[in-house]
């Protein structure tokens, strides 16, 4: 991953082909459009927003060309520069001169919720575009299950995903932009400032107003019962699972806990849902708790 990183510093060319290149690989592994964000993120904290819109530029250009001759659909390039390149670009310019990533996990919950709005207001029928392709994975589940699916049930939970993917659509993007943004950050420490990420990540507090704004839009999604406050609860979810995790490394180390238990708290994220929701709900709490400092003696 060090020597992606140090390739990817090499030159302009060298951080469009990673960023095309993972961007075509993100197809088969989603995951890895995390990296072709991360390579742009990189060059931007490195060399500043001329470079990474440069390097933008250039892997919109070859991921055209690449995705035209092997899928043919060109188009896919424009996906990547509005949802993935340039968000990230923003974040990192931030980054480069606050220093802080409070403010630019701040700043990506604001450009979400504000897409959550748009979406509910100038696309109200958003989710309906999924609802066939949803209805044809329904199908096969039920006529794979041998009897044990019941078709109506699954159509209920084809409803509430429809209505709500405005919110999923929203907090996937969050979260890729940040994780996009962590690996470069992660990158640039370990190049020029061992350790400062770790520190600057496990610091990770996003204050009493912000905590205060997330608990004013889950109470009106509870008492108003919308989508749209549905759609943005989860955003709100997905921005204090940042500090709910910040607070786990924390914890780990300042405890010296050995790395395996982190392992294995991640890996039990993928099969046990509920931690996740306690993770978030720690971070939200740990604005008045401070389970940092109470545990951490």
């Amino acid at each position: 991953m060090i020597s992606l990183a140090r390739f990817i510093l090499k030159g302009y060319s060298q951080a469009a082909l990673v960023a095309a290149s993972m961007a075509m690989l993100g197809l088969l592994l989603p995951p890895v459009a995390w990296l072709s964000g991360a390579a742009v993120a990189l060059v931007t904290l490195v060399n500043g927003h001329r470079n990474g819109l440069l390097v933008t530029a250039i892997a919109g250009i070859g991921t055209a060309v690449l995705s035209g001759l092997i899928l043919s659909i060109p188009e896919l390039a424009i996906y990547y520069v509005l949802l993935v390149w340039l968000p990230v670009v923003m974040v990192a310019v931030v980054l480069r001169q606050t220093v802080s990533l409070v403010l630019c996990l701040q700043l990506i919950a604001v450009v979400s919720l504000l897409g959550i709005l748009v979406l509910y207001v100038f696309f109200p029928d958003f989710g309906e575009i999924w609802r066939s392709s949803l209805n044809m994975m329904a199908d096969d589940l039920v006529a794979n299950s041998n009897g044990t699916l019941d078709k109506e049930q699954l159509q209920l939970v084809i409803d509430q995903v429809v209505s709500l993917l405005p919110g999923f659509f929203a907090s996937s993007f969050m979260i890729g932009t940040m994780l996009s943004l962590y690996v470069a950050r992660w990158w640039q420490a370990v190049i020029y400032n061992p350790g400062g990420f770790g520190k600057e990540f496990r610091a990770i507090n996003l204050g009493k107003a912000t905590a205060l704004i997330a608990l004013a839009i889950a109470i009106t999604a509870s008492l108003i019962k919308a989508d749209i406050f549905n759609a943005m609860l989860l955003v709100v979810f997905a921005l204090y699972l940042n500090q709910g995790v910040a607070v786990l490394h924390a914890v780990f180390a300042g405890k010296q806990f050995n790395a395996v238990w982190l392992f294995m708290i991640y890996l039990l994220m993928f099969f046990v849902p509920h931690i996740v929701v306690l993770l978030a709900l720690a971070g939200l709490a740990d604005t008045w708790i401070d389970f940092r400092r109470r545990l951490v003696a």
